[in-house]
């Protein structure tokens, strides 16, 4: 589940340092107990109002996410905001604007199973028992409150449809009801509307988002940006709006050159699981983690792409127009999200693209 959670809270598109990258694994590696259902360890369980919010909420994440992406084979997990954003200026759309809270929030995530089936996904967490998970859910009303109340939703046309879910993780305490999961079917208002003939711009942004993510995790933080923002029209007016530029295409120019430059260096790079390259830390507890009775003291991560794919990113790292007209073979080794852990490890793979790990040692 960390695995997952660090992934899906890493952001699309952002410069600089992000601790979100490592948040999960530093921060919640002791959060929880080593009971078999979901449970926080006391002193977490403790924690003040403000610090229970934020890893509620990134529970709430996290573990609906993965427990979906198994059941539902999702090979493309969208931030929403970064989907509505890429899409609406694309398509025309007046009103571009999306919110953070309120009845106009978009939904946390935009999925896409291999199928070709999307499903619009609004996540819940809380410690605070299952009558306030149910609130959090909320009801049809009227008015509908909660997550149901989630207006700004998405609809996709037929054949392209899937679930529109809320979920509401309860988390278990010491002493307390044990956590619970429950994914809920609203009916939504106020849709974002993507048509038929601009599915293949949703397939686009669900692309860049996953790769975006990828290459940020794996040290490659302006591929990542160069990938999550394409040169086009858009993408200039946007530059243009937010701030002064005498010559667009030469800043984009330099952008991508740093790029190329950053995918071609193999300082502070490994290589694992054979042909996956990508970064790798190493940190030291202060205090022992208990798995299967065993105390670990260290924790070796591991975040990569396959070589290969690194390597033809390279000549090409931003891409002009759609990704699956660009002749790009590591579009197709994408695939479903796969987490797997035993005895101290821990893995997480998206397709045959993207790999990393957890290990735990004494």
């Amino acid at each position: 589940m960390l695995l997952m959670t660090g992934y899906l809270t890493t952001p699309t598109t952002s410069t600089g340092v992000s601790l979100s990258e490592f948040w999960a694994w530093v921060r919640y590696l002791s959060a929880v107990t080593p009971d078999p259902d979901l449970r926080l360890t006391n002193s977490f369980s403790e924690l003040d109002a403000h610090q229970k919010t934020i890893l509620s909420d990134d529970f709430g994440i996290g573990a609906p996410l993965l427990w979906l992406s198994e059941r539902f084979d999702l090979d493309r997990i969208v931030d929403g905001r970064y989907f509505v954003e890429y899409l609406a200026p694309r398509l025309g759309a007046t009103q571009q604007r999306t919110a953070k809270r309120g009845p106009n929030k978009t939904p946390d995530f935009v999925a896409r199973d291999i199928t070709g089936l999307w499903h619009v996904i609004e996540c819940k967490g809380t410690q605070s028992g299952s009558g306030y998970s149910a609130r959090q859910l909320g009801e049809e009303g009227p008015p509908r409150t909660g997550g149901i109340a989630q207006k700004h939703s998405i609809i996709f046309p037929a054949g392209h449809t899937g679930q529109r879910l809320v979920s509401g993780l309860q988390i278990g305490v010491p002493n307390g009801q044990p956590s619970r999961l429950t994914i809920i079917d609203p009916v939504s208002e106020d849709p974002f509307q993507v048509n038929e003939a601009d599915m293949a711009i949703a397939d686009d942004a669900a692309t860049r988002c996953v790769i975006s993510k990828a290459l940020r995790q794996s040290g490659y933080e302006v591929a990542a940006e160069a990938m999550a923002s394409p040169r086009d029209d858009v993408f200039f007016a946007q530059r243009r709006a937010s701030k002064a530029f005498s010559d667009d295409a030469a800043e984009t120019d330099r952008r991508d050159e740093r790029a190329r430059e950053e995918l071609g260096s193999r300082e502070r790079t490994v290589q694992f699981a054979e042909d996956y390259v990508g970064r790798e830390r190493q940190f030291m507890l202060p205090r022992p983690v208990i798995v299967d009775g065993n105390p670990a003291y260290r924790v070796i991560l591991r975040q990569g792409l396959r070589k290969e794919a690194i390597e033809e990113m390279q000549s090409n790292p931003s891409i002009d127009g759609l990704v699956s007209e660009s002749g790009s073979s590591w579009a197709s080794e994408l695939g479903s999200s796969v987490s797997k852990g035993s005895e101290g490890f821990a893995s997480m793979t998206i397709g045959n693209l993207f790999r990393s790990e957890i290990i735990l040692e004494e």
